[in-house]
């Protein structure tokens, strides 16, 4: 591709999309791609992602018009391909690839069902996605929620780290949002109260979560993450709706076993008793158990989950396995595009 690829979204934080892009950016560069994200919205603060991105030196473009600003983008750098995520993004991005005749792959994360507005957004998002030249979905779920042929490719990471966490944190990360069951992870620690409970990331219920908490649960907010994985010893995920979480694969990557509720893809991710739990959607008495086991684990045996664990994700879920399938995706989507 002589022409630049642009990765498309919509967004105020920094949660599972956002990572993903990020690391499908660091990806691209790394395998010669000229690459810019393109945050269709400034919502007048720095974005997270923003300085994640300059630290790699990767074009990052802000917009104060998403279809002017975006139409200003194309005129000035003629790319190759949108790569949309998110609804707003994948709308905008498929009608202005259809007018100026730029390939469109969309990829599609949410595992949960919108209500509200939202659904409305989420109807037309899926429903205007036969505009796209390909469509990725992250799980089988989500690609069976979708009115069109779409490839199912896992999440990865661009770097497997080299060493295994020997932190010893049981964490929570990602958005604070009903979804995640941040509230299931705060009920989670009153049931052990002489262990600390961490949370990483910040959403919309984190005031409440912190009136409910118990003294024994630590809020951080957001965080650099590649500094905090190795101070956990086992991340918990007890999610209502999933796709397939860059959380999980990134404490895989690092050695973490994971504790989770089996929704979304996280099978593919996680064994049960392996590299780390995987239980049957909520049944919190079993999540209990599962943890009051791993704790109780003689170090030899927490040694070997850990190892699984990062052997699981470096297997399926780095760049090496998975960015040669989006390649070749993008590669059929400039095909096929006028």
């Amino acid at each position: 591709m002589q022409n630049p690829v642009f990765l498309l979204l919509d967004s105020r934080q920094f949660g599972g999309i956002e990572s993903h892009v990020l690391e499908l950016a660091k990806g691209l560069k790394q395998a010669g791609v000229a690459v810019h994200v393109v945050l269709l919205q400034d919502y007048a603060t720095v974005h997270p992602l923003e300085p994640l991105l300059q630290q790699q030196l990767i074009h990052c473009h802000k917009l104060t018009s998403p279809c002017s600003g975006l139409i200003s983008l194309i005129a000035l750098y003629r790319p190759s391909l949108f790569h949309t995520h998110g609804y707003k993004a994948g709308i905008v991005g498929r009608l202005l690839g259809l007018l100026y005749q730029v390939a469109v792959i969309s990829s599609f994360h949410a595992g949960e069902k919108p209500k509200g507005k939202l659904a409305i957004y989420d109807f037309i998002d899926r429903y205007s996605a036969c505009l796209a030249q390909q469509r990725i979905a992250i799980s089988p779920i989500i690609a069976k929620r979708l009115p069109f042929t779409s490839h199912v490719v896992n999440n990865f990471l661009s770097h497997a780290p080299t060493e295994i966490s020997q932190g010893l944190q049981i964490a929570f990360v990602g958005r604070l949002s009903r979804e995640k069951g941040a509230d299931r992870f705060v009920d989670l620690a009153r049931l052990f109260p002489q262990y600390p409970f961490h949370v990483y990331g910040d959403g919309p219920e984190r005031a409440h979560l912190q009136s409910m908490a118990s003294s024994n649960v630590i809020f951080y907010g957001q965080q650099e993450m590649a500094k905090i994985w190795p101070k956990i010893g086992i991340l918990v995920m007890p999610s209502r709706y999933e796709g397939l979480p860059m959380a999980a694969i990134e404490a895989m990557m690092h050695g973490i076993p994971v504790l989770a509720y089996d929704v979304g893809a996280l099978n593919k991710l996680v064994h049960h008793q392996v590299n780390g739990y995987l239980i049957p959607p909520a049944q919190h008495g079993q999540m209990q158990m599962a943890l009051g086991q791993f704790l109780g684990l003689p170090r030899s045996q927490k040694q070997s989950m850990q190892r699984a664990a990062k052997s699981q994700a470096r297997k399926n879920f780095s760049a090496k396995a998975i960015l040669p399938q989006i390649m070749n995706l993008y590669q059929q989507a400039i095909q096929r595009t006028p």
